[in-house]
């Protein structure tokens, strides 16, 4: 009963049988016989490993500005207690890490090109918008979050390969949280 209610669970939330399929072989490869038996805990383990995976090979998908404005987004959301943030403040974050670091990096992108890079995270739903109402707003003003938990996010920054400089302002982020 229990791999039959857990197993349509994660079909009806994922939608996906291959899901289904690794997280079934990865309960059924725990099974011991000290732990003959499967249980719900089993399947939750095994899920939230299963998308903490996905979002970190999406992560190191991804190229080096759209790094560094998930890195300027989840720094506001430590230093203002998960308070919606806009693009503007995004890029603002990020202006002040380019200018600290000088000519180490290259200079800010250009605005077209910063929208795109956030719409593509909010497609990757790394992002979300804060409510659906706000097409008639400005990009740039729209209120968004973090759809990331921000530790996870440093640990997989640790092992994507970005610049020191950068890695070093992930890693910096560490102090707001």
């Amino acid at each position: 009963a229990v791999v039959s209610t857990q197993s349509t669970g994660i079909y009806n939330y994922t939608r996906n049988i291959k899901v289904l399929k690794n997280i079934l072989i990865w309960v059924a490869v725990d099974l011991n016989p000290d732990e003959p038996k499967i249980n719900v805990t089993m399947f939750e383990e095994k899920l939230i490993n299963y998308f903490r995976d996905s979002i970190a090979m999406l992560v190191r998908s991804l190229s080096k500005l759209e790094c560094c404005l998930l890195i300027s987004m989840a720094r506001l959301s430590a230093r203002h207690a998960n308070q919606p943030f806009n693009l503007e403040m995004v890029l603002y974050e990020y202006k002040e890490f380019v200018t600290f670091e000088g000519s180490k990096l290259n200079a800010l992108p250009n605005h077209v090109l910063a929208v795109r890079a956030m719409e593509k995270l909010t497609q990757c739903q790394l992002v979300r918008n804060l409510s659906t109402r706000q097409k008639k707003v400005q990009k740039d003003y729209r209120q968004m979050y973090l759809n990331v938990d921000i530790m996870d996010l440093m640990n997989i920054f640790k092992t994507c390969n970005l610049p020191s400089a950068v890695q070093k302002w992930a890693q910096s982020t560490l102090m707001f949280t």
